[in-house]
C-alpha cells in the first residue's frame, strides 16, 4: 500500500527521513501499525524509539492524523485502516 507520509515538530525522525517532511511511503499491509513497522525496516530501529512508547504505541505526545479529518486518539491508533492514497500526518502535540 501506498501513503503520504508527513511529520512536524520531529526533527530527529526529520533527519533520519534524509531532511524529508513528506514522502510516498509503500508498505506491506494496511494499519498504522504496519505503516511504522514499514518506517522501521526502511530507516531503522530509531524510528521505534523516536515514535513509541514502552507500550509500542505512537507516543502520547504526537498528534496522529489521517487525511487531516480524523485525529486518531491515543490507544487506538495501532490498528487503525489507512487506504491507498492517504495522508498520514504525525506531529507534535501544542
Amino acid at each position: 500500500m501506498k501513503v503520504n507520509f508527513r511529520i512536524e515538530g520531529i526533527p530527529a525522525l526529520y533527519k533520519l527521513m534524509k531532511k524529508r517532511k513528506k514522502l510516498d511511503f509503500v508498505f506491506n499491509g494496511n494499519t498504522l501499525q504496519d505503516l511504522v513497522n514499514g518506517l522501521i525496516s526502511k530507516f531503522g530501529p530509531s524510528v521505534k524509539t523516536i515514535l513509541l512508547d514502552k507500550k509500542d504505541e505512537i507516543d502520547i505526545e504526537y498528534r496522529v492524523a489521517v487525511n487531516m479529518i480524523k485525529h486518531l486518539p491515543y490507544g487506538e491508533r495501532m490498528d487503525e485502516v489507512l487506504n491507498e492514497g492517504d495522508v498520514v500526518h504525525i506531529m507534535t502535540v501544542g
